[in-house]
């Protein structure tokens, strides 16, 4: 079976029993531009984490059960959002409007801080698989002043927020190099129609194979937009990923170093496979945790 004909099946997260919750407040006028609020019990001026599921940019819903490490954080004092975004169609061009998109959602956080009590200068992308890409390049172009992606409400390009730090967890990044990364760790790729056209990293790309598409690689890729503006960064990976090569977290970590002059630490997990199972530990939190308590005020 193709990654694009999996059967999605909505699984909820674990609703939280401290937590103020406010569903669906919108962020723009789009159908799927809606977010989720989790705010603690007790606490002004609550740190933002924005929290981005994956699914390929095929599939996905907001307040999933992949939002249940994220969760966590409530009870370190910290704000947790969880958007939905636009996602690609077989054969459509949709990229990169989820860029636009999570950059409307950190701002209506910011123009709504006070009403909700949150802190809008210390705000946390954290990506899972696609949503990893997401948040990495949201971050890397906000931290140039670059549009990437257009909405329809216009005022939402006019600003362009802080980012304190950003943790991507096994994502996908310069999406050409999957073939000869899994050859090169001597793994087969879960999905056979990997590096083709109908690959979920194809259909980001317009339904192309991305060895053909060159400058939409590289528009896809957050490195492409790295600096020394870039915030601080943190990569998680599996070794035994057969959906995204960790591959792609060393090779960013590279770049980040390259380009930054700073370090990226990338964290492999032994015999972790794609997806947030494996990754919800209690040890992965405290790591998370002390990043984001380095980076932020």
């Amino acid at each position: 079976m193709l990654f694009k004909d999996k059967t999605y099946k909505y699984v909820p997260a674990n609703m939280p029993k401290n937590a103020r919750v406010f569903h669906n407040l919108s962020y723009s006028v789009g159908d799927r531009n809606q977010h989720d609020l989790y705010l603690p019990k007790a606490g002004e001026n609550c740190p933002v984490i924005v929290d981005i599921y994956g699914g390929g940019m095929l599939r996905g819903q907001k307040s999933s059960y992949k939002l249940n490490p994220s969760l966590r954080f409530l009870n370190d004092g910290f704000a947790v959002v969880s958007p939905d975004y636009s996602l690609n169609q077989l054969g459509e061009q949709t990229f990169p409007v989820q860029i636009a998109e999570i950059r409307a959602v950190i701002n209506f956080l910011i123009k709504n801080s006070k009403q909700y009590g949150l802190d809008k200068d210390n705000i946390i992308l954290i990506g899972e698989s696609s949503g990893a890409q997401l948040a990495v390049l949201t971050a890397a172009t906000i931290s140039e002043h670059l549009l990437l992606g257009r909405l329809k409400d216009v005022a939402e390009h006019t600003f362009f927020p802080k980012i304190s730090c950003v943790i991507g967890m096994y994502g996908p990044y310069k999406v050409d190099d999957f073939s000869k990364q899994f050859a090169a760790l001597n793994i087969k790729p879960q999905f056979s129609e990997t590096g083709e056209a109908q690959s979920f990293e194809g259909i980001m790309l317009g339904t192309k194979r991305p060895d053909q598409m060159p400058s939409k690689v590289a528009q896809a890729n957050p490195a492409t937009y790295f600096s020394k503006n870039m915030p601080p960064l943190l990569l998680f990976a599996g070794t035994k990923d057969d959906v995204v090569p960790y591959l792609q977290s060393v090779s960013l970590a590279e770049k980040y170093y390259q380009k930054v002059g700073k370090r990226a630490e990338v964290i492999l997990v032994d015999d972790a496979h794609h997806g947030p199972r494996d990754f919800n530990t209690d040890d992965i939190h405290a790591k998370k945790l002390a990043f984001i308590r380095q980076n932020t005020n």
